[in-house]
């Protein structure tokens, strides 16, 4: 395909994304309610039926009994009546996609291999495009705030214009780049190997507004005690993997603000934890002792410790045509980039069943044993797609034991406040944003509800149903104009 054809149908997706942002903003609403619906608040498990909400530019302004409340001449009017509104949903751990532009620079002055290290996936010289398509596929989803778990100006841009209603997509709450050690995994990857860097690492994310600093695998103890302590000395969250050198008991040592992927559970979980090195994903499986699981919970209970499971990277999804028409909305640059990267994604599905049995056992004592809980899905991955994702981590939550408020509360009202954006979202309250989700059956009884939208409202603003299938439909069709 010549130069010429790529930058018409890129330029012709942008113009068509830029038409539908411009719809949206002239649709606006200055006075927005939601009549005789029965409100999921989110701050307990109950409901509250025969409510009304009024929703004033991006915030909720009153709820309360529709009886007792006379709204203004004006107002736009949404009949809830059987219908529940509870708050938009947060994936607590997502990677839009960065510019390349990072990641060519330090490729360029590494000293280290570029064949040692895994290609730069979340990155593209198409980030704008793709993360436009993911800003639909999240609200289309009502998943109305995310956790992007790299940081990187392209993707602060593109939350800027969320913000600024140029474009459609969640609220972005960004950590650091994925902060390592060497050799490094990912390409693009900040390297920190001495106190120095470690300070200035923790500088630049401060001074870039993350909301955490992100922690990865390959980190000496050392380098991880540095960061930490200089992230605590700039009141910085520390979140991600669980180094190597350092283990489960030192993160929790250290009393790490959350760990992702139950990343290292299995290592702790062994008869001797030192000797995990250089054993397969099968032996662990087998020596894993779930006599210990219980005090492990404990102990990240006790140290204030959140855990983002992402069940559903280790769940083996069906090949089917529903999972090809999901798959079909997202841009087929993103997919095949993420297919070519990981060529032996769940080559052996039979050892992920067998994770996954695993990460549920794990769930279920977190949930038993009151340790924190944050939904997330690691998304995109090539089984893991954004937006429906989540609904599967929902599902999962709930297999592994969790009623459907405690699986729903990971995703909204905990998620704010592990986030400390409790007067922000995750409620249906008074000066809450206005990130709704307006459901035919109540969510409450059973998480598939959530997927039974009459629409979402993202800042103040309302698209039904059928305005965003109709949305998804066109996003489809302008990959093959």
């Amino acid at each position: 395909m010549g130069a010429g054809r790529i930058f018409t149908l890129r330029s012709g997706l942008l113009l068509s994304l830029a038409l539908c942002a411009g719809s949206w903003v002239q649709a606006r609403q200055e006075l927005i309610a939601f009549v005789n619906v029965t409100i999921v608040p989110m701050n307990q498990e109950h409901v509250l039926p025969g409510q009304t909400v009024m929703v004033e530019g991006k915030r909720i302004v009153q709820t309360g009994p529709s009886s007792s409340i006379k709204l203004p001449a004006g107002t736009q009017k949404i009949d809830g009546r059987g219908d529940f509104l509870m708050p938009g949903l947060a994936d607590m751990h997502v990677h839009l996609i960065r510019s390349l532009d990072a990641v060519k620079s330090q490729a360029s002055s590494s000293a280290q291999p570029a064949a040692h290290t895994i290609p730069p996936l979340s990155a593209s010289d198409d980030h704008e495009r793709e993360n436009r398509a993911l800003g639909l596929l999240f609200i289309s989803n009502g998943i109305t705030s995310v956790r992007n778990m790299w940081g990187d100006s392209a993707i602060d841009t593109f939350a800027d214009e969320v913000e600024s209603r140029q474009v459609l997509g969640p609220h972005v709450y960004s950590t650091g780049p994925i902060t390592d050690g060497s050799p490094y995994v990912w390409q693009g990857s900040r390297v920190v190997g001495s106190e120095s860097e470690a300070r200035e690492a923790v500088e630049q994310d401060v001074q870039a507004h993350r909301v955490a600093l992100k922690i990865y695998n390959g980190l000496s103890a050392d380098a991880y005690r540095w960061l930490v302590a200089s992230a605590r000395k700039h009141g910085l969250a520390v979140v991600g993997h669980v180094p190597d050198a350092v283990g489960l008991f030192g993160v929790i040592e250290a009393r790490q603000e959350s760990i992702e992927h139950l990343d290292g559970f299995l290592d702790a979980l062994q008869p001797d934890p030192a000797s995990a090195a250089n054993v397969t994903t099968p032996q662990l499986l087998d020596r894993a002792d779930l006599g210990k699981l219980a005090s492990l919970v404990d102990s990240l209970r006790v140290a204030g410790i959140w855990n983002c499971p992402t069940v559903v990277l280790v769940k083996n999804i069906r090949d089917d045509a529903e999972f090809q028409r999901k798959i079909s909305l997202l841009p087929p640059s993103l997919v095949e980039r993420y297919r070519r990267g990981i060529p032996q994604w769940h080559a052996h599905p039979e050892v992920t069943q067998r994770v996954y049995d695993l990460y549920l056992a794990i769930v279920h004592t977190l949930r038993e044993r009151n340790a924190r809980l944050l939904l997330g899905t690691d998304a995109p991955k090539p089984t893991v797609l954004p937006g429906f994702s989540l609904h599967d981590e929902l599902q999962s939550f709930v297999q592994a034991g969790l009623t459907p408020y405690q699986a729903l509360r990971a995703g909204t009202s905990d998620a704010a406040i592990f986030l400390h954006q409790e007067a922000e979202f995750g409620t249906v309250d008074s000066g809450r944003r206005a990130d709704l989700l307006l459901l035919k059956a109540n969510p409450l009884e059973n998480v598939d509800n959530v997927d039974k939208r009459v629409g979402v409202m993202v800042a103040g603003r309302w698209f039904t149903e059928a305005e965003l299938q109709q949305r998804l439909f066109a996003l489809r069709d302008s990959y093959h104009q």
